[in-house]
This record gives C-alpha cells, sequence and structure tokens, in this order.
C-alpha cells in the first residue's frame, strides 16, 4: 500500500486554543477517505493543512516523502498548483465566464489535463459549457466546480463540505460522481463532512473529535451512494 500523504505530530493553535492537538495520520493513494465530525472539531482545520493552506503550530506534513510544510511561500504555492484541487462550500465560479473557461481556468499549463470531454461527460455538464454559472442549479455549479478542480489530474482533491449547500438528491450526485472520478483518473479524494451517510460510502472514515483522531475505520463494502439515508451526526 502506498502512502500518499502523511502528517505526523499535526498542532495548530489558534489564539491560545489548541485546535487541532497532535494528529499523526496516514492517507492511502487512490482511495476515498473522510474526516468526519461536528462542527468545532477540527476537521476542516485539519484538511486545511494537509491542502497547504494552512501552515501547521508544530509537525509537518509531507506528499509523497516531501515536507510541504518546510516549502517557501513560492514553492508552496507551484506544489498546490501541481498537485491537489479543491471543492469548497461554496462554488466559487466567476459569474463573467461560461461553464468551459471556469473549468479551463483549473488547467495547469505546466502538466498534462484529463481529457476535457471525458470529465465533462462524467460529471454530465457537457450540454452546458456555453452557460453562464447564473443560470445553472446548485448541483450543476458544485459539478462546474468539480470539474475545475480535477482538470489539471490533481494527485488528491480536498472537498471541504463540499455537499453542504446542496439538497439530499444533489448531495448524493455529487458523492456517486466524486467516486466515478476517484476510480476513473485514480485521484485520492480526502472529503469533510459531519455527515454520518456520507462518511458510509467512503473507503475509510477518520473521526476527529476535540482536534484528535476519535476513530479510524476502514471498510470493505462501503454503501452506495444512491443507498444513503439521510441524516448527519
Amino acid at each position: 500500500m502506498t502512502f500518499i500523504l502523511r502528517a505526523d505530530s499535526i498542532t495548530k493553535t489558534f489564539a491560545k486554543e489548541k485546535v487541532i492537538n497532535g494528529i499523526t495520520l496516514e492517507i492511502e493513494e487512490n482511495t476515498f477517505s473522510v474526516l468526519l465530525g461536528p462542527s468545532g472539531s477540527g476537521k476542516s482545520t485539519l484538511l486545511n493543512i494537509l491542502s497547504g493552506l494552512l501552515t501547521p503550530s508544530l509537525g509537518t506534513v509531507c506528499h509523497r516523502g516531501k515536507d510541504i510544510t518546510a516549502l517557501s511561500e513560492e514553492k508552496l504555492a507551484e506544489w498546490k498548483r501541481s498537485f491537489t484541487g479543491n471543492i469548497f462550500q461554496n462554488y466559487l465560479l466567476l459569474n463573467n465566464l461560461n461553464v468551459r473557461e471556469n473549468i479551463e481556468i483549473g488547467i495547469n499549463k505546466g502538466r498534462d489535463a484529463l481529457d476535457f470531454r471525458q470529465l465533462t461527460e462524467i460529471l454530465e455538464i457537457d450540454h452546458l459549457l456555453d452557460k453562464f454559472p447564473a443560470h445553472l442549479s446548485g448541483g450543476q455549479q458544485q459539478r462546474v466546480a468539480i470539474a475545475r478542480a480535477v482538470i489539471k489530474k490533481p494527485d488528491i482533491l480536498f472537498c471541504d463540505e463540499a455537499t453542504g449547500s446542496l439538497d439530499e438528491a444533489n448531495s448524493k450526485k455529487v458523492v456517486s460522481l466524486l467516486r466515478s472520478l476517484q476510480r476513473a483518473f485514480g485521484i485520492t479524494v480526502l472529503f469533510v463532512t459531519h455527515n454520518l451517510q456520507i462518511a458510509e460510502t467512503a473507503d475509510r472514515i477518520i473521526t476527529i473529535k476535540d482536534g484528535r483522531i476519535y476513530k479510524d475505520r476502514y471498510q470493505e463494502d462501503p454503501i452506495q451512494p444512491e443507498e444513503m439515508v439521510w441524516g448527519s451526526i
């Protein structure tokens, strides 16, 4: 088993309050893992540290053995452009660009991109390419945001409450599509949620409580997204 990401003794302190308290964690390549926990548990802070958006107060994060916490600001930005994709609760699309243009700005010109047509067909947005964000539903906008994040073929896709603004049907659709992308392109997915049913679709559920890993469970037979019964912890 190949570990794509390792966090070693990660601590994060804000205004003298420890939000993350000594977490050590390894993420396997080409897996779908969930960071599960209630609001305030530290799961989003941990995700932001793993993705390079936040610097830990103590500890290190390594990607394929390379310590990203030791990188300069310029080198860290280059690492994020090359190897990571991010999906947030808010879609963050550019309203003056159509769907095709919003996706294309995610391409890293120094690296091979995924096949545009294949990606938009998997995400079922190939018929929307000339539309602008204002003319799309929330679920459609999130699928465009996913396409923008993965078009550059990242090693790791970081999803922070990516279904938080969506209804049940669209949430199931987004989780199902993320699973399809993970399998089709070998992208490692790390998904933050408070929703226990979403967590049950993952290969691994890492429960965060009070800034620590409370439980860490692997699943040989996760449920299918369409089998989710809506609920949260």
